[in-house]
């Protein structure tokens, strides 16, 4: 798993392989990867939300920030 992103604030991270271990870099720290995402995709659980929520985006149903927000407070979530 190597790649490179960039935040919307400018942050970059990146990852990379030392030493057989996955790491990745946010603004200059070093973190290492301890449940690298190819595993953590191939949990079936996981894997079943994942595409429960590609669904959910497809069909339109997606929620602000602020919805979110104020069905936590109502207690509905």
């Amino acid at each position: 798993m190597n790649f490179s992103l960039k935040a919307p604030d400018g942050t970059v991270i990146d990852s990379y392989l030392k030493d057989h271990k996955e790491f990745i870099q946010i603004a200059g720290m070093e973190y290492e990867v301890y449940c690298p995402v190819d595993e953590f995709d191939s949990d079936p659980e996981v894997r079943q939300m994942i595409e429960a929520s590609e669904k959910d985006l497809k069909q339109g149903k997606v929620y602000s920030t602020e919805e979110m927000v104020e069905a936590i407070k109502r207690g509905e979530i």
